[in-house]
């Protein structure tokens, strides 16, 4: 209601009383002047006084992850407030999925008052936070007044992945019609040191020495090729299995990157390239990267990003959730007779087209392997290095 609405509404009142006269015209009307009065006093109360600070414990995280938030709300006076709905306008896609944050609180004649709430099961993205919206009201709902103010946030949710064990690797990289001679992870012919056995290790890696006096099996740990970079390129067709291929590619980079190899990721949505390197920033990078990927229709192939560069010793892992000629087309565009094309399904569930397409793939020396995606082990949670 507004202030003339409000003020009309007690004058008719006043009116009432003094026409009608008697003890219970004047009740009503005394009964009715203090929620008027305060309700009055509401619509001209400063709320562009108060101070809004939003608190989150972390602003990164993992997909399925939560995170909790706080909001501080301060003012310059104790008038005593009823009630006090605060409203957290999330991020579109939050929305989408049905979340909402409306929470009503009862500050009293508190100054400063706390609101807090927890996002749980946080799906990949980056999530951008602008603006609180609150009001408050009277007993009776005579009056309400309304702010918005704004305070951004912008939390990243990464990509969750998998600790791939070597055969695992061995699986991605030696699987299929095309079986390559040389191993694109690791270099057999340098001993660098020894660690714990691994599901995966092959019995010759084992070092019966460091065995024998640790009582623990120990295998031996080889020197990372490094004449040869990798390349992972995302398949970003709308699909029931892109946040799949997400993880998929996640835990390809974290695996290779954690064996020392000299990983870059090319995203065809965006036409960026980050060049191959190693170390946790370079992972960090692919992460941030993947976590910002969205579905989109890029498929058709593009003659400038066709002449994109990239090392002339460089492989290109090509994750699709399903196999088309097109997708063989755009493979071989990059790197004719070195490229993989990993599928996150089944080999036994290909349509007709798809075996075509993958006869296609081979005839082309692009070697095709499958890995469905319960098949792996999520990795530990951990805070990306910066």
């Amino acid at each position: 209601m507004s202030v003339i609405g409000l003020v009309l509404l007690m004058t008719v009142s006043f009116c009432y009383a003094m026409f009608q006269g008697g003890f219970v015209s004047w009740f009503i009307f005394y009964s009715f002047l203090p929620f008027s009065v305060y309700a009055l006093i509401l619509l001209f109360y400063p709320l562009h006084d108060f101070t809004v600070e939003r608190k989150v414990n972390k602003r990164e995280c993992q997909a399925g992850e939560s995170v909790e938030i706080a909001l501080t709300f301060t003012r310059k006076n104790r008038l005593p407030l009823l009630f006090m709905v605060v409203e957290e306008e999330l991020p579109q896609e939050m929305e989408d999925r049905g979340l909402q944050r409306k929470i009503i609180i009862f500050p009293g004649f508190k100054r400063t008052f706390i609101m807090s709430y927890t996002l749980e099961n946080l799906q990949r993205g980056e999530h951008s936070f602008q603006s609180i919206r609150f009001w408050i009201g009277d007993f009776i709902g005579l009056g309400e007044k309304e702010a918005i103010y704004s305070s951004p946030l912008k939390i990243t949710v990464f990509p969750r992945y998998h600790e791939l064990a070597y055969s695992d690797l061995d699986r991605v990289f030696n699987q299929g019609a095309v079986v390559s001679t040389k191993k694109t992870q690791r270099e057999h012919s340098v001993v660098s040191g020894v660690r714990e056995y691994q599901p995966g290790d092959q019995l010759s890696w084992i070092n019966w020495k460091a065995t024998a006096r640790t009582s623990e099996i120990m295998t031996k740990e080889f020197e990372v090729q490094k004449n040869r970079d990798v390349f992972i390129m995302l398949d970003e067709k709308p699909s029931d299995l892109f946040e799949e291929s997400i993880e998929m590619a996640a835990s390809l980079a974290h695996a290779m990157l954690k064996k020392g190899m000299e990983v870059g990721y090319v995203s065809r949505g965006s036409r960026l390239i980050i060049p191959a390197t190693t170390g946790n920033k370079q992972k960090r990078k692919i992460f941030y990267r993947l976590a910002k990927e969205k579905p989109g229709v890029v498929n058709t192939l593009n003659e400038n990003f066709r002449k994109v560069i990239l090392p002339a010793n460089a492989a290109v892992i090509f994750i699709v959730s399903d196999l088309t000629l097109e997708k063989v087309d755009i493979l071989s565009a990059f790197r004719p007779n070195q490229g993989l094309m990993l599928c996150v399904k089944k080999q036994s569930d290909l349509t007709d087209e798809e075996r075509l397409s993958n006869s296609a793939a081979v005839s082309r020396g692009i070697k095709v392997s499958f890995f469905e995606h319960h098949q792996l082990k999520f990795g530990r949670s951990e805070v990306m290095a910066k």
